[in-house]
């Protein structure tokens, strides 16, 4: 007949219990699906969060707050670069700032125990990991300055792939010419604002965070990403959103939270992502 275990070994192996169970629940938190790149998919692809006109007005309005400052004509200090990219930025993936302090404590354990799960298996952790809950904040810090860096701007989205609607499925048709959509339509997201501080407003901080969040987008499934830029009908963020790809979507409007354009033009996008970006441009998870 064996030995009893020892009180120490009792005590570890309760220790490697408890510890199992709070991963698996912690884990529980999150929501990541792996990026599947170029190779297998279509590199364009988009989205919207959910059904937006099913909700009040104020709960479902998704804008940009990006100014034609924002945008990048403000000036700013002659010290800084003329041209930002993205190994000079550190990107951050974050909670919404609503979320409780006891929730992101346990995303941050989360976010660890990945990381940690995937060290000991010898695999590399995914390059994006969103949180449960739909939605997210994009933050830029500036490399170099000071420990945790200089804070440049921070961009609300969402992170789930929402389902498709006539409307978006004739606007996509229409705006691409694409005419036998999948079965089940496409999935779409949404940019929900963008902010960035009048410093940085200057050097193409904002074309970054476009092609980040787009590829945010790509790994979370969505095909389109779709938002309502208010530049109080100056038109110039319209255009520079023209320029960085998106096109308008006037049958999108309704649904958007802003008819008849009253609080600004709906624009759409595909998202892609290229086989090398997550190399050249990292994104920190919580």
């Amino acid at each position: 007949m064996g030995a009893l275990p020892s009180s120490s070994e009792t005590i570890m192996c309760a220790l490697i219990l408890v510890m199992t169970v709070l991963f698996s629940k912690v884990t529980s938190s999150v929501s990541f699906t792996t990026p599947t790149l170029h190779q297998q998919q279509q590199q364009q692809r988009s989205s919207i969060y959910h059904r937006i006109s099913f909700m009040p007005w104020k709960e479902t309005r998704i804008f940009s707050e990006v100014t034609n400052n924002n945008a990048g004509s403000a000036t700013t200090d002659e010290s800084e670069p003329n041209s930002w990219t993205h190994e000079q930025i550190q990107w951050k993936l974050r909670p919404p700032p609503e979320t409780s302090f006891f929730r992101k404590l346990a995303l941050k354990a989360a976010a660890n125990g990945i990381r940690l799960d995937c060290k000991l298996k010898g695999q590399d952790p995914p390059p994006v990991l969103c949180p449960k809950g739909g939605q997210a904040v994009l933050e830029a810090y500036q490399k170099g300055s000071g420990l945790k860096g200089k804070k440049m701007a921070r961009f609300g989205i969402t992170t789930l792939r929402g389902p498709s609607s006539p409307e978006i499925d004739e606007t996509i048709r229409e705006a691409y010419g694409i005419v036998n959509l999948p079965f089940g339509g496409v999935g779409i997201a949404a940019i929900i604002y963008m902010f960035v501080e009048p410093e940085f407003r200057k050097g193409g901080l904002g074309e970054l965070a476009l092609e980040a969040i787009a590829a945010i987008h790509t790994v979370q499934g969505c095909d389109f990403t779709v938002l309502v830029a208010d530049d109080n009908g100056s038109g110039k963020l319209v255009e520079w959103y023209e320029k960085n790809g998106y096109v308008r979507a006037p049958k999108l409007q309704t649904i958007m939270g802003s008819p008849n354009g009253e609080y600004g033009v709906t624009m759409i996008a595909p998202t892609a992502v290229s086989a090398d970006f997550f190399q050249k441009c990292q994104i920190k998870w919580w």
